[in-house]
């Protein structure tokens, strides 16, 4: 086999790895956890955190609620009991009665305030648990997609990497140093069949002399155009 036709079957090679390589690193991207899941977790952090604070609300407002309540039930009691006669302090406690009837008034408010906040952040707490679980799953599903296909990739990497070895080792150090050399240089594509008369990587025609030396095989022949070598399959 010419020396110009192993270096294409050589740059064959390298550009299924630089593929391979870059799906792999992809994958490697793909496998950190998205964005989307982190803001999910936070939205569920944030969700507990404002029911935790509800809670404690409906707690103190219950709390209040019965304090007032107990207050009023007393002073009614007194105020009923007919044990009370001093008309000044029964219009004084006339008054007390009014002020508890509406500080309890104030604490069942304050109270069903504290319930509606708290039965609000209850559906927001639910409705972030279960987003953050639907994202967890297809999280699941996609890792698990992702990891077979990387182990896969490893797989045909590995045996890429064998044939690169074996091929680079039939060639003459010579001529492995200007492929070397102009590979990054042409994107890695340093090696370009002919598609009739022209270089299939440029579509620039080749003039006849250079054609008729691609074709002889013997000397490397670079296309005028773009600068890769020219073999014919």
């Amino acid at each position: 086999m010419p020396a110009v036709a192993q270096l294409a079957h050589l740059n064959e090679l390298d550009l299924a790895l630089d593929v391979l390589k870059n799906r792999l690193g992809e994958i490697t991207e793909a496998l950190k956890e998205p964005p989307s899941l982190r803001e999910a977790r936070r939205a569920l952090a944030a969700a507990e955190a404002e029911l935790a604070g509800c809670r404690d609300c409906q707690a103190a407002a219950e709390q209040s609620e019965q304090r007032a309540a107990h207050k009023l039930a007393q002073a009614e009691q007194r105020l009923y009991s007919g044990q009370v006669r001093n008309p000044k302090e029964l219009a004084d406690l006339e008054r007390d009665v009014q002020q508890l009837r509406r500080q309890r008034s104030q604490a069942e408010d304050a109270l069903l305030e504290s319930l509606v906040c708290a039965d609000g952040a209850t559906e927001a707490h639910a409705a972030a648990g279960r987003k953050l679980a639907q994202l967890m799953a297809e999280r699941e599903a996609a890792v698990a997609a992702l990891r077979a296909e990387q182990a896969s990739l490893h797989g045909k990497q590995a045996a890429a990497k064998a044939r690169q070895t074996a091929t680079r080792a039939a060639l003459p150090a010579a001529l492995l140093a200007t492929y070397d050399t102009l590979r990054p240089r042409k994107g890695g594509r340093a090696v370009a069949a002919l598609d009739g008369d022209t270089c299939s990587a440029c579509q620039v025609a080749a003039s006849p002399g250079r054609l008729a030396a691609v074709r002889d095989g013997e000397a490397l022949v670079y296309c005028e155009n773009c600068g890769r070598l020219l073999w014919a399959e």
